[in-house]
């Protein structure tokens, strides 16, 4: 059995929200007990007087990080099933600084918003209804932010294959950043608490030191799993399968996790509008596509039409698909709205209806209402030519 389990079928939808539901009243649980549901607990991060935030939330990543790390070594989890939200460079650090200072007044941010409420904390109530109100003004304001909105993409990155690194490798040098954090942090706690007359957070060294060897052995167990065979091998050579703009739509819309999608065009042409999802690639980046996980498709386009991928995305292990008219098939085929055909038939309604589906989920257009089927017109009788002669 290998993990996750939903992309793998093995629940539906509903179990898959309960599942989720249930996590999260679990996640609630846990920052309620961490002391999260408390404004003062947290602005005192800011304060450098108590740093159980940094502590609490290093330790997840930390966990998190190496437990996938180790899993994925021994084969029981697959990292390119994991979704991993795109990046858009710089909406995301304005929106990260905006948070920052909407985290500084409230005291909260809106996951320990939450769990403020939930804990009959009023103040939770006037930050979460400021988040809600924000976003609902942001909802409102986006049509001339939406350029800046989509400004600096880059596709889905991870840090490992950002630096061409194993992701063990990654994990290990995690959890050294974690122990530094956790001792500098004690630090400052001893120097600032005092000065604002609190009393220093107790750190109970057998405590502290069973968590720093919990990590020292889960990152000698990732970085033991680098050792161990590939589960992929690498195909010589393989047959490259087209596909037209309408049946990667479809594809896309009914399972997203079950493809690579890569740009080959260079930055500059990519920053103007790509496919949802793909990663851009350079030239001298594309045999990095051949490293990916084959338990996806891989699909690679350019502007226009391709004769072949380049040879090094031939390496790569699972099936390979050509995208037929690239970037530019995609835009008159989906993300132009299709004309409603005149005395359509059957078939043509039904196409029609495809488009305008696709074109409506990925611009987020309304959709055009289908023609409908013109009646077939009666045919006139045959004329006929008088008889001739006969009879009497």
């Amino acid at each position: 059995m290998t993990f996750p389990l939903y992309p793998h079928g093995l629940f539906g939808t509903y179990t898959g929200l309960l599942v989720g539901t249930l996590v999260g009243v679990a996640f609630g649980f846990v920052l309620e007990r961490a002391g999260f549901g408390r404004a003062r607990n947290l602005a005192a991060q800011f304060y450098l007087t108590d740093l159980r935030v940094l502590k609490v939330m290093f330790s997840a990543i930390v966990t998190a990080l190496v437990g996938m790390t180790v899993l994925a070594g021994v084969g029981v989890l697959d990292l390119s099933l994991i979704t991993v939200p795109e990046t858009f460079l710089w909406p995301q650090l304005v929106g990260g600084l905006l948070l920052g200072a909407g985290f500084i007044v409230s005291g909260y941010c809106p996951g320990t918003g939450v769990v403020a409420i939930a804990s009959g904390n009023l103040d939770g109530v006037f930050a979460i209804g400021g988040v809600m109100i924000g976003s609902l003004a942001f909802g409102v304001g986006y049509g001339p932010l939406e350029s800046f909105y989509k400004s600096g993409a880059m596709g889905a990155v991870r840090i490992d294959a950002l630096l061409g690194v194993p992701a063990a490798v990654v994990a290990a040098a995690v959890v050294a950043m974690a122990v530094g954090a956790f001792l500098g942090g004690e630090k400052l706690e001893a120097i600032f608490a005092p000065r604002q007359g609190e009393l220093v957070p107790a750190s109970p060294a057998g405590v502290k030191m069973r968590v720093f060897s919990g990590f020292a052995v889960v990152a000698a167990l990732a970085l033991f799993a680098l050792a161990l065979p590939a589960r992929h091998t690498v195909a010589a050579s393989k047959a490259v399968r087209p596909i037209t703009a309408a049946d990667l739509g479809r594809e896309l819309v009914a399972s997203p996790d079950s493809w690579w999608v890569v740009d080959l065009r260079p930055d500059s042409e990519a920053g103007k509008g790509r496919l949802p999802g793909a990663m851009v690639v350079s030239e001298k980046e594309v045999a990095s596509a051949a490293g990916l996980a084959a338990t996806r498709s891989l699909v690679v386009y350019s502007q226009g039409d391709l004769e072949a991928p380049p040879a090094a995305v031939l390496k790569f292990a699972g099936e390979v698909f050509l995208l037929k008219g690239g970037y530019d098939a995609w835009k008159a085929d989906v993300l132009t709205a299709p004309r409603p055909p005149e005395n359509p038939t059957a078939a043509q309604i039904s196409d029609f209806r495809t488009r305008a589906a696709l074109n409506a989920y990925f611009t987020g257009a309304a959709t055009v209402a289908a023609p409908t089927l013109t009646a077939p017109r009666p045919m006139a009788a045959p004329v006929t030519a008088p008889k001739k002669g006969g009879g009497c």
